[in-house]
């Protein structure tokens, strides 16, 4: 099995820069900490959106909230 170092490579900084670019995000308050939408709900959910999601269902998936432009 031959390895591509150099992607591989790529890879682990993608997700350090990802991770650094949420945080930072985070630490503004522009956007909230991940979250599962389906199973913690949506904290930031407004009355609107909370009768939205109670009429119907949705999968399971991790979310950000964008909370300042």
């Amino acid at each position: 099995m031959d390895i591509n170092f150099e992607e591989e490579f790529s890879k682990d900084i993608d997700d350090k820069e990802f991770g650094i670019w949420l945080q930072n995000g985070i630490d503004r308050g522009w956007v909230s900490k991940p979250f599962c939408y389906t199973h913690e709900g949506d904290p930031y959910m407004t009355d609107e959106e909370m009768q939205e999601w109670e009429d119907g269902g949705d999968p399971c998936f991790f979310t950000v909230k964008v909370l300042d432009i």
